[in-house]
C-alpha cells in the first residue's frame, strides 16, 4: 500500500485541518498553575454540525490520589445544550440521567435541566477518563436528540 499522508500534531490527529490544535502546557514547577485548552468536538444536532469548544482545567500533572487515599478531581468539563423547549430538554434529561458512570471512582457527572437547557458537569481524576466519559455521553446525547427530531411531532413541543 502507498504511504498515507495525515495531518497530525504532536498529540494526535487533527480532524479539523483548518483549526490548529493547541499544545498542552502544564507547568509542574508551579503547584497552582492551571492550563486551559479548547477541544473541538463536532456534534450533529438538528441537521447542523455544531462545534463545541470545551475548556478543560488541569491543575498540576501530579498523582491522582491524595495522601489520605481519596482521588483528586483535577480535570473538569462543563457544557450546555439549549433545546429551546422545556419539554425536549426534560425528555433528554430523563433519558440520560438514569445512566450512571461506569467508573464512579474516576469520573463524576452532574446534570441539570432548566429553562429548556441541559447543563452537564464532568470531573475526572485523569484527562483520559474525562475524554472517554464525555465522548460516550455525547454519543447518547446525540442519539436522544436525533430520536426526538425524527419521531417527535413539532406541535407536541
Amino acid at each position: 500500500m502507498g504511504q498515507s499522508s495525515s495531518s497530525s500534531t504532536s498529540h494526535g490527529l487533527n480532524f479539523f485541518p483548518f483549526l490548529p490544535l493547541p499544545r498542552l502546557s502544564l507547568a509542574a514547577d508551579h503547584p497552582r498553575h492551571a492550563s486551559y485548552y479548547p477541544l473541538p468536538l463536532p456534534v450533529y444536532l438538528w441537521g447542523e454540525i455544531w462545534l463545541f469548544f470545551i475548556r478543560i482545567e488541569a491543575m498540576t500533572p501530579t498523582a491522582s490520589v491524595a495522601s489520605h487515599g481519596e482521588p483528586k478531581w483535577e480535570f473538569s468539563c462543563d457544557f450546555e445544550v439549549d433545546y429551546e423547549s422545556e419539554k425536549k430538554a426534560s425528555i433528554v434529561y430523563k433519558a440520560l440521567v438514569v445512566d450512571k458512570e461506569l467508573q464512579p471512582d474516576k469520573v463524576k457527572r452532574a446534570m441539570s435541566n432548566s429553562d429548556g437547557k441541559l447543563s452537564i458537569h464532568f470531573e475526572a481524576v485523569e484527562a483520559r477518563f474525562l475524554r472517554a466519559s464525555f465522548s460516550a455521553f455525547v454519543d447518547v446525547l446525540t442519539l436522544a436528540t436525533k430520536t426526538i427530531e425524527d419521531f417527535g411531532q413539532e406541535e407536541d413541543f
